[in-house]
C-alpha cells in the first residue's frame, strides 16, 4: 500500500533578489557583501524569510573559510525594514563578528533608531574601509 504524499516547494513567494560578493582584507579576513533589492512596498512573510535565508547562508559558506565580517546593503529595498526583519545572521552576532548595514542616506536617521548605530553607513566603500581598519588594526 502506498502512503499519500503531497508535493511541496521550498521556493518563496517574494520579489526580493540579491547579489553576493567577497572582499579579502590585506590580512586575509573575508568580508561577505550581500546586496538586496525589493521593488515593491508590501512586505510579506516570504520576503522576511528570503532575507533570513540568504544572510544566514552567506555567513556560513566556506570560501575556503567562513566569512569574518558582513556588509548588508539594503539601499535598493524600497520598503522600510524594522528590527523585527531577520536580516542579521545569528552566527555573526554570537561570534561578535563586525557587521555594517548600508542604508539609503535619506533613511539613516530612521534606521539609527532600529539598529546598532555603529553598524550603519550609506555606501559600500565606506563599509569596506571601516571593516578593514577594524580587522587589520591589530597587526599593522
Amino acid at each position: 500500500m502506498a502512503y499519500p504524499r503531497q508535493s511541496v516547494s521550498l521556493d518563496l513567494d517574494t520579489d526580493v533578489t540579491h547579489q553576493c560578493f567577497l572582499h579579502t582584507s590585506r590580512d586575509g579576513h573575508l568580508v561577505g557583501i550581500i546586496e538586496f533589492s525589493k521593488p515593491s512596498y508590501v512586505l510579506k512573510w516570504g520576503d522576511l524569510e528570503y532575507f533570513r535565508r540568504r544572510t544566514d547562508e552567506l555567513s556560513v559558506m566556506p570560501f575556503p573559510e567562513c566569512i569574518n565580517a558582513m556588509i548588508i546593503d539594503i539601499r535598493d529595498v524600497v520598503t522600510f525594514l524594522d528590527n523585527e526583519v531577520p536580516i542579521i545572521p545569528w552566527r555573526l552576532l554570537e561570534e561578535e563578528c563586525p557587521i555594517r548595514l548600508v542604508v539609503p542616506a535619506d533613511r539613516l536617521e530612521h534606521y539609527a533608531g532600529l539598529f546598532e548605530p555603529t553598524w550603519l553607513t550609506t555606501d559600500v566603500e565606506t563599509a569596506i574601509h571601516e571593516l578593514r581598519e577594524f580587522m587589520d588594526m591589530f597587526v599593522h
